[in-house]
C-alpha cells in the first residue's frame, strides 16, 4: 500500500506545523546529554579545538604548508565535516532511537528528522566558535563570509533529504548503519581536509574533483576563508539536493507507512 500524496507533501510543512515539538525536544537531548556538566557542549568545542589544534600544527609540518594557510583550511574544513558525517550517522538510527514516539503518535517523520538535526546543529554552532577564532587569528574575517550563508542553507536541505531517506533503508536494515559508518569513515581520507587539494595537481585531480563530500565543503569552506566559491559548486550543490530529494519522496511513498512496523 502506497502512502497517499496529501501525506508525503504533508511532510514539509510538519516542519512548520511541529516546530515547537522538535525545536523543545532537540534542545532537550542536549540538555540531558550534558545534565550537571559545568560547561556543557563546550566541552566538544573544547576538545575539537585542541584537535584542531594539534593536527593542524603537526600536518602542516609534513606537507610543508605555511601553518597560516593550512590551519584554517583545516579547521573549517574538519568542522563542517563533524557536522555533516554525525548527521549522516545518526540518521541511520533517528527512527530506531525515537521508536517509543513513533509507535504511540501520528507524527511525520520529517519531524523526527528535524529534531536530531537541530540537536545536532547546536551542536555544530558551539564549534563554529573556533572557526571564528581561527579566521581572526589569522585575518581571514572578509564580507566574503556572508556567501556561507546560502551555502549553509543548502547543506541544511541535503541533509534533511538524506537523513529521510537513510532513516527508512536503514530501519528496515540495520546492517546499513554499519556500513554507512564505515563509509564515512573511509571517505574521510579521500576528500581534501586532512590534505590539501593542491597536492593532488594533475591526473590525480579526479579524487577531488568527483567527490561531492569535496563539493559540499568547498562551497561553505572557501566564503569563510575570503574566497568565491567556483559557480560548479552551486550547480553539483543544486543537483545533489534534486536527487536526495527525488529519492527522499520515492522512499516516502513506498514505505513510510511501514516504519512502525519495522521498529
Amino acid at each position: 500500500m502506497n502512502v497517499p500524496p496529501k501525506k508525503i507533501i504533508g511532510e514539509i510543512p510538519a516542519i512548520v506545523t511541529y516546530f515547537n515539538m522538535w525545536f523543545l525536544l532537540g534542545w532537550y537531548d542536549i540538555k540531558q546529554r550534558y545534565r550537571r556538566s559545568v560547561i556543557g557542549p563546550f566541552w566538544i568545542t573544547l576538545s575539537t579545538g585542541v584537535m584542531v589544534a594539534a593536527i593542524g600544527f603537526m600536518f602542516s609540518t609534513i606537507f610543508k604548508s605555511a601553518i597560516e594557510e593550512f590551519l584554517p583550511y583545516f579547521a573549517v574544513g574538519q568542522i563542517v565535516w563533524l557536522f555533516f558525517s554525525t548527521q549522516i550517522n545518526d540518521s541511520c538510527t533517528t527512527f530506531v532511537q525515537y521508536q517509543s514516539i513513533i509507535k504511540q503518535m501520528s507524527v511525520p517523520l520529517s519531524v523526527h528528522i528535524m529534531r536530531k538535526l537541530w540537536n545536532n546543529l547546536i551542536l555544530f554552532g558551539h564549534n563554529f566558535l573556533i572557526i571564528i577564532i581561527v579566521l581572526i587569528i589569522f585575518h581571514k574575517m572578509s564580507w566574503m563570509i556572508l556567501l556561507a550563508i546560502p551555502a549553509f542553507i543548502l547543506i541544511l536541505i541535503l541533509l534533511f533529504l538524506v537523513s529521510i531517506m537513510l532513516g527508512i533503508v536503514c530501519t528496515r536494515f540495520r546492517d546499513i548503519t554499519q556500513i554507512v559508518a564505515v563509509f564515512m569513515q573511509l571517505i574521510f581520507f579521500f576528500t581534501p581536509i586532512l590534505w590539501m587539494k593542491k597536492v593532488l595537481a594533475g591526473r590525480n585531480s579526479w579524487v577531488s574533483d568527483f567527490n561531492p563530500f569535496y563539493h559540499i565543503i568547498e562551497i561553505v569552506r572557501a566564503p569563510l576563508l575570503g574566497e568565491a566559491p567556483a559557480w560548479i559548486l552551486w550547480v553539483y550543490m543544486l543537483a545533489y539536493i534534486a536527487i536526495a530529494a527525488a529519492m527522499a519522496l520515492f522512499f516516502l511513498k513506498k514505505f513510510r507507512h511501514r516504519v512502525s512496523y519495522w521498529l
